[in-house]
């Protein structure tokens, strides 16, 4: 397939009209529609909806994996062997919100010395950074899942330890007469629609409160905690972390917080405004670095500065 051809399918879809595209990869618009054509007709198939943005099909997700790939090799080869122009490998990279906030700056750092590379980071949850990957959009992604996309390759970075933390004057809102407190009514935080860390907690609180196992069909937020089908307690969702922590030490709701973000004695019990929650426990993410499968110089690099990142994970 022709390299300018498979650009033009990433240009359009990065820039998001056609008229963008072609002024980004500086030739005609006429030009440009020629060359997604020509692109079709050799794959048989539609490959971009005309729409604002323009999107792609199915076929067109595996196009832009292989045209993404295509990009990077050439410009690579191409200054290896003297004919570039002084561009920079552009690696793409899908992180969760957490590692970004924490190891992963380790990873920025050996980067900022790198002059032949940038860095197009983009920031999803870990349970689906994989989707960016399958569909092209990047080349890499610290996922949740183990299982290697397809071309790709996936290695174990290790673990995240997250802890249901709340602000001690909310809990005392919501605490019975015994002395325990209510967690089907106590208002919850979530960094997005995508976060099932605090529902999966919430799951197993309230299948622990009818006796069941956590994996029986028990209900997250969203039903309340007797099983009768009730509204659940008020969900709120702050979109990043420094909000998200900052939030739970005001009492918006209880949230799931990395061990590595918690204030000093949280986990002690010495801490004066925020508490640990043993009655919904932690949860252990298992990070994975998922990669092309094609090497190149500087995605090997990336790969070794995130697996040195990594060890200071936990």
């Amino acid at each position: 397939m022709n390299t300018d051809h498979l650009r033009a399918l990433a240009a359009a879809v990065d820039e998001g009209t056609f008229d963008a595209a072609a002024a980004a990869l500086r030739i005609s618009g006429s030009a440009f529609s020629q060359r997604i054509k020509a692109l079709e007709k050799d794959a048989g198939q539609v490959l971009l909806t005309r729409t604002v943005p323009v999107g792609t099909t199915s076929a067109g997700d595996r196009m832009l994996r292989l045209a993404r790939q295509v990009a990077v090799l050439e410009d690579e080869t191409r200054r290896s062997l003297g004919q570039g122009t002084g561009g920079r490998t552009v690696l793409s990279v899908a992180v969760n919100a957490d590692s970004m906030a924490t190891w992963f700056v380790e990873v920025l750092r050996q980067a900022a010395t790198w002059d032949d590379a940038v860095l197009q980071l983009h920031l999803e949850d870990q349970e689906h950074t994989h989707e960016l990957l399958r569909s092209g959009t990047v080349i890499a992604a610290i996922t949740e899942d183990p299982a290697p996309v397809s071309g790709c390759l996936s290695m174990e970075l290790g673990a995240m330890d997250y802890h249901a933390v709340a602000a001690s004057a909310l809990l005392d809102r919501y605490r019975r007469e015994d002395g325990s407190v209510d967690f089907g009514a106590v208002p919850v935080q979530e960094f997005g629609t995508r976060d099932s860390l605090q529902r999966s907690r919430l799951a197993a609180w309230r299948a622990g409160q009818r006796g069941q196992p956590s994996g029986s069909g028990a209900s997250g937020v969203g039903t309340g905690g007797d099983g009768t089908g009730a509204a659940g307690p008020p969900l709120h969702q702050v979109p990043t972390v420094g909000g998200f922590n900052a939030a739970v030490a005001a009492g918006l709701g209880w949230g799931m917080i990395p061990a590595g973000q918690l204030p000093e004695g949280v986990l002690e019990g010495t801490h004066p405004d925020l508490v640990a929650i043993p009655e919904l426990g932690q949860s252990r993410v298992t990070l994975h670095w998922q990669r092309w499968s094609a090497g190149t110089e500087a995605l090997d690099r990336l790969t070794a500065a995130v697996q040195q990142a990594a060890r200071n994970m936990t």
